[in-house]
């Protein structure tokens, strides 16, 4: 059996470029991977990974995108506002095959804050933040749904402690894909409705490492299926931790 690797960071290791070996005695065999950014820096590592793994005949996707956990430094290092939204739209229009990852929201992500005194604090008492402020991670996913959406590409979710301000951007993204295709039918004076319902979210959606719990499931898959995602294109992966709990 050929197994596909949905969601890698290969390019991230410390020897770059590795190709799984298939066990002894197993049916299982590497047959490629999705390949995720977490920062516009690695961008260019991705592209090489990829064609690395295509000149070995494997199967191998580009991801491009900024993860929540890096969103700060790249917020905060761009020289212009979206600047670096600017440059993912490029690299998407330049790989068209291509898909958006890894995006998401963390709301567990702390830094500590730096202490003016010299006073030693247990670490409980330590003053804590989100390593990126949840209103810039929610602007910054939003803004990665509607180019995802707007040019058609799946895209691969991270979402930890966050499902309230995942629903809340779905709503929102679907609401401006909505506006933005009324507006465009006005224009072209199409006033009857597609017979084809125009997809509103990113075409496939797949929520990486999934945490959330159980009873979450059937209003993460409505908040989809309201943006015309169908239900077969919804995905769900899970860590390698899983396998340490029981049913």
């Amino acid at each position: 059996m050929k197994l596909f690797d949905a969601h890698s960071h290969m390019h991230l290791g410390p020897r770059g470029l590795v190709i799984p070996a298939a066990e002894e005695q197993t049916p299982f065999h590497f047959d490629g991977a999705a390949i995720m950014s977490t920062h516009p820096r690695d961008y260019t590592k991705v592209d090489s990974i990829v064609s690395g793994l295509r000149d070995r005949d494997y199967a191998a996707v580009p991801c491009y995108g900024i993860h929540p956990w890096f969103l700060y430094d790249v917020l905060t290092s761009s020289d212009e506002e979206k600047d670096w939204l600017k440059e993912l739209r490029q690299r998407l229009i330049d790989h068209p095959d291509a898909i958006v990852g890894e995006i998401g929201l963390d709301g567990n992500r702390w830094v500590e804050v730096e202490q003016s005194d010299q006073i030693e604090e247990s670490i409980w008492k330590r003053e804590r933040v989100l390593a990126c402020p949840m209103e810039l991670q929610r602007k910054a996913f939003e803004e990665q749904l509607v180019l995802a959406a707007e040019l058609q590409r799946p895209v691969s979710i991270h979402v930890v402690s966050a499902w309230g301000e995942l629903f809340a951007a779905f709503e929102s993204v679907c609401d401006r894909m909505k506006r933005k295709y009324d507006k465009m039918e006005a224009m072209d004076g199409q006033r009857k409705r597609r017979k084809t319902k125009a997809k509103l979210l990113p075409p496939k959606i797949y929520f990486h490492a999934f945490s959330g719990k159980v009873g979450a499931l059937p209003s993460i898959i409505s908040a989809c299926t309201k943006g015309h995602v169908p239900i077969e294109d919804v995905y769900f992966g899970f860590p390698p931790a899983i396998k340490n709990f029981y049913a």
